[in-house]
């Protein structure tokens, strides 16, 4: 009768762990829904041809490196062929989605999906499009600030969460000892006192304080991984500042249009910048654009107020190029050779190349074109695939870089005073007395330890709570004298005596796997906390709160329209870590529990 109980507790736990499967995996059938549904409007909103040779020309035409509107409509096309087993089809609108926007990664992820096979050839073509995703991402500012501001809140959410689901479950499995340790002696009850006063110096200090009367009772990897826990933790939350910078600078619209500029995109969206930004990036961006649209006076005007506050190459090869547009040569000649003199540039090499092929002087465009490919081969390749008879194409701009982007992010939005009002809700304190304070409780920790002479115990055997009051002899590694006799001592108990003693360490066993089993079900990792496995419990919870986390900010968070079929792509991959996390930690403990953790 009772292994036909035990059978049907396995039936019920695993039911339990399949329902919760289904329902983790309701993610999963959400974005696969959402992606089938593809708006029958985006023809008409981005005015897509199906010519790709046109595309590509209008694109040259207006300066332009992006035209993800059209990409994605096309990966939309692609993405349904490829439902329909249309595979070779899918991939040439893949191809042509990436052809129209190279900083685009979505189409290289879709080619990547596309390619991938055990065939060691598609294999490798696979992996060159992830390599492509890579690359398009980190040019791309957008799609790399958005995906760099989801990861590290949910790095940050997780591992706060995970540390204190960690203390809370720690501190759990050690309150019986405390209990027992106060009725033993009743002014460890005084110890409750610290967490108190601790707190009124900040949440952080009431936190540490608060595992002052569990301190003793903790083993020597408990405490390693608490240490690890409290400093990732404190370090993640000198770092949380950074990403109210990630939220406030993507809502900013002038900030997006200064983006778009610089990396080429064509979003359907106008680009405006707020005429009262005097920043010299917003005002580099705002004369790039309206050279762009052929109102080079304007442009001219502030490219001038710009070599007012520094000398810069970039401002002078642009400025060329605007009187370029103005059919002034001569003007033109005299500012690329300044923004050679300040920087070795393919651009204005290249742009010298092309007035000089432009009135006849072949020797000196030569010369010019090898200087340019001297200079940057890969960007004279590019500018010679775009080349055209109108300003955008004959001759090239300069523009921010990526990195000067992200640092024009965190300029227009500083973390510093976020950063010293939140430091303020973790510590009521200075920089200086938090660290004085965070040395004290340290301190005061190991001097706790060092001066309490004895505390409770339980037996890993039989589950029984046991101190020096009230055994006189404590055996090796945490066991009871009794089990001790049972199982090492056995001549020193009767026969009936050990027997019924290995009824009970046996019957606490299966109790314990149960409950272990229990805990990891809820919640992967807790169930290994709370009887000791504390790395495998800890990095087992984290990766599981990390990607639960990423999941539900995956799916709640607003995103550019053009990442929203990425962000479905991020959405599958973060709930499936989460299903296999979970079920690769509950199959495991499922099948047996090992030995050792007994």
């Amino acid at each position: 009768m009772k292994g036909r109980i035990l059978v049907l507790d396995k039936k019920l736990i695993l039911l339990a762990i399949l329902v919760t499967c289904i329902l983790m995996s309701a993610p999963l059938i959400a974005v696969q829904a959402e992606e089938a549904a593809v708006p029958s409007g985006d023809v008409e909103r981005t005015g897509l041809r199906e010519d790709i040779d046109g595309l590509l020309e209008r694109r040259a035409e207006l300066g332009l490196k992006n035209l993800e509107p059209q990409s994605v409509f096309l990966i939309k096309k692609g993405e349904q062929a490829y439902k329909q087993k249309r595979e070779k089809e899918a991939i040439k609108l893949f191809e042509q989605a990436r052809e129209l926007s190279p900083d685009l990664p979505l189409s290289y992820l879709y080619l990547a999906k596309a390619h991938f096979s055990l065939s060691p050839k598609k294999l490798y073509k696979a992996s060159g499009y992830l390599l492509g995703a890579w690359r398009a991402l980190l040019n791309n500012f957008w799609w790399s600030f958005q995906t760099a501001g989801m990861f590290i809140l949910s790095l940050f959410i997780s591992l706060h969460v995970s540390v204190i689901i960690f203390l809370v479950v720690l501190m759990t499995s050690k309150l019986s000892l405390y209990v027992h340790d106060i009725i033993e002696d009743k002014r460890k009850i005084l110890l409750l006192i610290a967490p108190v006063l601790f707190a009124l110096f900040g949440p952080i200090f009431g936190v540490i304080g608060f595992i002052l009367p569990f301190w003793v009772y903790l083993k020597e990897k408990e405490k390693i991984v608490l240490y690890s826990a409290v400093g990732i933790s404190f370090i993640i939350i000198l770092m949380f500042p950074v990403f109210s910078s990630f939220t406030g600078a993507s809502q900013d619209r002038t900030l997006r249009s200064v983006i778009k500029i610089n990396e080429g995109i064509f979003t359907g969206e106008s680009q405006e910048i707020s005429t009262t930004r005097d920043d010299y990036e917003a005002l580099f961006s705002r004369a790039l654009e309206l050279k762009r649209r052929g109102r080079y006076d304007e442009a001219i005007s502030i490219y001038n107020e710009l070599l007012k506050i520094k000398s810069d190459a970039r401002v002078y090869n642009n400025l060329a190029n605007c009187y370029v547009g103005l059919g002034r040569y001569d003007t033109a000649s005299g500012y690329y050779n300044q923004a050679l003199e300040s920087a070795e540039m393919a651009s204005a090499s290249y742009n010298l190349s092309q007035l000089y092929r432009e009135v006849f002087d072949f020797s000196d465009a030569e010369e010019y074109y090898d200087r340019a490919v001297r200079a940057d081969a890969r960007k004279v390749a590019l500018y010679s695939s775009i080349k055209g008879m109108s300003v955008n194409r004959f001759v090239m701009d300069e523009t921010l870089e990526n990195r000067e982007l992200w640092s024009l992010a965190f300029k227009w939005y500083p973390y510093y005073s976020s950063s010293v009002s939140l430091g303020r809700m973790q510590s009521f304190t200075g920089r200086g007395a938090s660290i004085f304070l965070l040395v004290i409780l340290m301190a005061v920790l190991h001097v706790y330890k060092s001066r309490v002479s004895r505390w409770a115990y339980r037996c890993r055997r039989c589950g029984e709570i046991y101190c020096s009051a009230c055994e006189k002899r404590i055996s090796h590694e945490d066991v009871c004298l009794t089990c001790f006799k049972t199982l090492v001592q056995v001549s020193e108990l009767g026969p009936k005596e050990r027997v019924e003693r290995i009824l009970e360490i046996q019957h606490y066993r299966d109790d314990k796997n149960q409950r272990l089993k229990l805990l990891t079900a809820i919640l992967p990792g807790s169930g290994h906390i709370y009887y000791g496995r504390t790395v495998y419990g800890f990095v087992t919870l984290a990766v599981f709160i990390f990607f639960l986390m990423s999941t539900v900010f995956w799916i709640s968070m607003p995103l550019p329209a053009s990442m929203e079929q990425t962000a479905s792509f991020f959405r599958l991959v973060s709930a499936g870590g989460l299903v296999l996390t979970y079920g690769f930690a509950v199959i495991r403990v499922m099948r047996r529990v090992p030995k050792k953790w007994h």
